[in-house]
């Protein structure tokens, strides 16, 4: 198969150009190599270029992107870029938390004239969390229109790194964009791993102790002081200043920052046998999922900047495999013909990820609530669950469903007798399955695709009647 070409935007050091590459092991994990290739790789900074281009064939072509015209970027399939998110930063308060309205926060716009101008397959844009709420929420509704006028399908999802075997907690918006002609649109790649608490989990998040050295093999540079143990014990408790790890569960955010990192930061630290002392650059590489074999030349203080802006190569390379597999496979019905068409047909409807599944979570999403998606140790493997709360959530089709029956089967023209035994079955199986859930204490709630689609609002508050009833 042909590989896909990748104009890659504000690169950095090269952590979503490694994730969408593809072909590097991470805990002993292999990802494997995608078919794509990097034709163009573009980035302001100098040092974290020099980073970029130790790791790469292809060279980073350090220049304003404001000052490169369209023509000089080579045509390609996939347009990528992680526009800068200082201004949009929950943490950005100096300078001020501007948005769009700083300069650097309308560098996406660049983003949507090589769009344009060159009218790829499909785009991915990355920012932080902060985005969702820039300028009293107008930002992101602004940028996604933007997105959308350049002629894609757009949609966006938060995901956070330790969801994918990543040894941090790190939550980014992707904005995920397939142009219209190709009629299809991104949905986000499936969790791999799960926080400690979810006990149906098959594998947790990844502990901080797998990727930090052993204590007696850090270099003196990397322990704070005396002076500054004796200033963090004469602070105000109430500052929660000297944020430090617990080796047994997953890091917090690891910033651009890191350099200046102090205890009277709240950036993360360890403390080992009462000494605190910062991650050395290593070691923030493995917190951002970068393999061993990547390069790190020169001074620390790039190497920070340069890894705590990256994008972390193994959540990326989830995306790039969630990506290439609706733009290359598409959608498989069409080799089908007769009964292996309708299997098939069939099976996608009872099969979990629906397309009415994937809005009703995108809605949940954006509301930051904390749920759980198909669990199968509960009856009837709910599609969103609240653990906590107890409550589960089925989004049903009208049809399949049943909602008007018998009315429904009049419209079926072949093999009717079929159609309408399956479908009974079906409400027959909801019935015992809302039955069986509600014996074993749970709350269950019901929505018709069709309610979901053009009735959100009134979905949210039935969710969030419960929630709030409960906590």
């Amino acid at each position: 198969m042909e590989r896909l070409r990748i104009a890659s935007l504000f690169c950095g050091c090269g952590g979503t150009d490694a994730g969408m590459l593809g072909g590097f092991t991470f805990l002993g994990s292999k990802y494997e190599k995608h078919p794509v290739q990097i034709v163009y790789a573009n980035d302001i900074d100098a040092s974290a270029a020099r980073i970029y281009d130790a790791n790469f064939k292809h060279k980073c072509l350090v220049k304003d992107i404001r000052k490169i015209k369209a023509a000089e970027i080579p045509d390609h399939d996939i347009l990528a870029g992680g526009f800068p998110c200082q201004s949009f930063s929950i943490v950005a308060q100096n300078p001020p938390r501007l948005g769009y309205r700083d300069e650097n926060g309308r560098l996406f716009f660049e983003m949507c004239r090589i769009l344009r101008n060159k009218k790829p397959l499909a785009f991915v844009a990355e920012n932080v969390k902060g985005i969702l709420s820039a300028n009293n929420k107008h930002a992101f509704p602004l940028i996604i229109k933007e997105f959308e006028k350049c002629g894609y399908i757009v949609s966006w999802c938060l995901l956070n790194a330790a969801n994918y075997g990543i040894p941090q907690r790190r939550e980014r918006v992707f904005i995920v964009g397939i142009r219209k002609n190709i009629g299809r649109k991104f949905y986000p790649p499936d969790s791999t791993h799960r926080p400690e608490s979810d006990l149906l989990a098959e594998r947790k998040w990844v502990s901080l102790k797998r990727v930090v050295f052993p204590h007696a093999k850090v270099p003196k540079k990397y322990f704070f002081s005396d002076r500054a143990h004796k200033g963090l014990h004469n602070s105000n408790p109430a500052m929660n200043k000297g944020r430090a790890q617990d080796p047994e569960k997953v890091c917090n955010t690891v910033g651009a920052h890191l350099a200046k990192v102090s205890l009277n930061s709240t950036d993360p630290v360890l403390k080992i046998n009462g000494r605190f002392r910062r991650f050395a650059p290593r070691e923030v590489a493995r917190i951002q999922s970068f393999p061993d074999t990547f390069r790190l030349p020169g001074p620390d203080t790039a190497k920070y900047k340069a890894l705590g802006n990256a994008i972390p190569p193994v959540l990326m390379w989830h995306m790039t495999e969630r990506l290439l597999e609706i733009l290359v496979k598409g959608p498989a019905e069409d080799a089908r013909t007769g009964r292996e068409k309708r299997s098939y047909n069939m099976a996608r409807i009872c099969s979990k990820n629906t397309l009415i599944e994937r809005i009703l979570d995108e809605a949940l999403k954006s509301l930051g609530l904390e749920y759980k998606r198909n669990v199968k140790g509960l009856p009837g493997k709910p599609d969103i669950v609240f653990e906590k709360n107890r409550l589960a959530v089925f989004c049903d089709s009208t049809f399949w469903h049943g909602r008007h029956y018998p009315e429904c089967v009049e419209r079926i023209n072949t093999n009717k007798s079929f159609w309408k035994n399956k479908i009974l079955r079906n409400m027959e199986r909801d019935k015992k399955t809302t039955k069986e859930l509600r014996y074993l204490g749970w709350k269950v709630l019901r929505f018709w695709d069709t309610d979901i689609e053009n009735r959100m609002q009134a979905v949210i508050g039935k969710i969030e009647k419960i929630l709030g009833a409960q906590k």
